[in-house]
């Protein structure tokens, strides 16, 4: 999860690695009986896009268009990782996306979180744990709406990274959280990061960087420095670069 500093009618120039062309990999279908006795859906969602095993869903709030805009991302992140989508599926995790007058305690995974109040202000996306099995994001970051706290990032790929880590890599591959933490001790040690969102721990340690191996970052503010290309990553902090080659590929 990150803070929105300031709200700028941009329009977020995506520039992740292939996304110029946008294919529909499934079609959008009602949520089936099946789909929600397996993951334990609420009567909230009502759309569905599968890809793998892995949903991603909505109420009927939400247009088509960020639905497919959010599985484009995923699959061209994930596209030489077919196992990590599949390992989310069969960990149960899914994919939510919020609609511009929804909030995030809407989330059914997320409406236990107090003060719901702060939450709705806070975030405007999440990523999983094994106890809210939904990683969140708001249809206007997806679809660059106007208004748009993120409106010059990608929420969609750091709170996906939080999930590859927390609810995919852990159990895929049991060696990496330790290793992730070891180059973060690395990193703050040599004075990396300081004092940016990426310094805060691990988990967000890795997701900036994923945003930033996908050319999603923010240009720097408070929160970020110079770095928000994969160029300025691998020359900048080449453990973790090497660590998102190594996942993503």
């Amino acid at each position: 999860m990150k803070s929105p500093l300031f709200l700028v009618p941009l329009v977020l120039i995506t520039a992740l690695i292939g996304l110029s062309k946008k294919s529909e990999p499934q079609k959008i279908v009602p949520v089936s009986d099946e789909l929600r006795e397996s993951f334990n859906l609420k009567p909230f969602y009502k759309k569905a896009l599968i890809i793998e095993s892995f949903p991603i869903l909505s109420s009927e709030k939400v247009p088509d268009a960020a639905l497919y805009e959010a599985a484009h991302i995923i699959q061209t992140m994930l596209k030489n990782r077919p196992d990590i989508l599949r390992e989310l599926g069969k960990n149960k995790i899914r994919y939510s996306i919020m609609g511009v007058d929804e909030r995030t305690c809407d989330i059914p995974e997320h409406s236990d979180l107090t003060p719901p109040a702060y939450w709705n202000r806070r975030a405007r996306g999440l990523g999983a744990t094994p106890q809210r099995p939904s990683v969140s994001c708001g249809e206007e970051n997806l679809l660059a709406n106007s208004g748009d706290p993120y409106s010059t990032e990608s929420i969609c790929v750091h709170e996906f990274a939080h999930a590859i880590h927390d609810t995919a890599l852990k159990t895929l591959d049991p060696t990496f959280d330790k290793r992730l933490h070891e180059l973060y001790k690395i990193a703050m040690a040599k004075g990396l990061w300081a004092k940016k969102y990426a310094a805060t721990n691990r988990h967000e340690y890795w997701a900036e960087a994923v945003q930033s191996w996908f050319g999603t970052n923010r240009e720097p503010d408070h929160d970020h420095n110079h770095v928000n290309t994969r160029e300025e990553l691998i020359e900048y902090d080449p453990a973790i670069a090497k660590l998102c080659a190594e996942i993503f590929g």
